[in-house]
């Protein structure tokens, strides 16, 4: 935190993401989509100027009253709000038409497999550069984000409690969840702190279980599935073995049982491979 006085009184100003409020994260993040430009500077110092009142939160009546050159001081301070990118638990929850969505634990500590699998075929189908799927990132988050249990109290005591106290996921009512999420205008900048912190924790769980898959001989050669797919259908492969149960006990697992067994087997094929070529 930046500790900016102001006449007899100080403000303390966040000085990234993890230092904001909810209620600031999702009112500044949409910012980034209207990013300064250096050939427009009197739009730029709006938007700067715009963040800098957010994040200070002092009555807009005193800032309105500073003189120019503390007025850019605050701007400066506030730059790192159209580049900054989220990489912690943005908030525990959001509320959308009175009901409360859970936000996952970081690093997947209580995501199931099959979540993750969605989450990623849907991240595919809105960044892809061809007719990238804009109900995709409301899909995204509505598979991600769900309410609490109602037998949250039976849950936690059962043996099968896993440490998530989302209601179990289920495709039909994200799919619904999604459509009202999109319909009814969910926040943005909501929408967007979910979407971020999904990339940053995604890309980390990916690059932590990066030997699960097999490399391919041609690097050019494209991957079976293009969408994404393919991570289901591993599923249905591990679902023959029996390790877990059938496919939909698979699917419920904990993302990182099913990546840890991914990993492992790949590995112990990888090793026969060697020793066979070494024969």
């Amino acid at each position: 935190m930046k500790t900016v006085q102001i006449g007899p009184k100080s403000y303390k100003m966040p000085e990234g993401w993890a230092e904001c409020t909810p209620e600031q994260i999702q009112a500044l993040l949409p910012l980034q989509l209207l990013q300064p430009k250096q050939d427009d500077p009197a739009t730029s110092a709006l938007l700067k100027f715009a963040a800098a009142k957010v994040l200070l939160g002092a009555p807009e009546k005193l800032v309105n009253r500073l003189d120019a050159a503390q007025k850019w001081r605050l701007m400066r301070l506030a730059r790192w709000v159209f580049t900054a990118r989220i990489e912690k638990k943005p908030f525990n929850s959001f509320t959308f038409k009175g009901v409360t969505y859970l936000l996952p634990e970081p690093n997947y500590a209580n995501t199931s497999a099959i979540e993750i699998a969605m989450a990623n075929i849907n991240y595919i189908a809105y960044v892809r550069t061809e007719s990238p799927s804009i109900p995709a990132v409301f899909k995204l988050v509505a598979t991600l984000c769900r309410p609490a249990r109602k037998d949250a109290a039976r849950w936690r005591a059962s043996t099968d409690w896993n440490g998530d106290i989302r209601e179990a996921y289920n495709t039909l009512l994200a799919d619904d969840r999604a459509q009202q999420f999109q319909s009814e205008n969910l926040p943005i900048g909501v929408v967007m702190a979910v979407l971020q912190y999904f990339e940053f924790m995604n890309n980390r769980f990916l690059e932590s279980y990066r030997l699960a898959y097999e490399p391919t001989d041609d690097p050019d050669e494209p991957p079976l599935y293009q969408n994404g797919e393919g991570l289901v259908t591993t599923f249905m492969d591990i679902a023959k073995l029996g390790v877990f149960g059938d496919f939909d006990q698979v699917c419920k697992q904990n993302g990182h049982t099913v990546w840890m067994f991914l990993r492992d087997n790949n590995l112990k094929i990888r090793r026969a491979n060697q020793r066979a070529e070494q024969a």
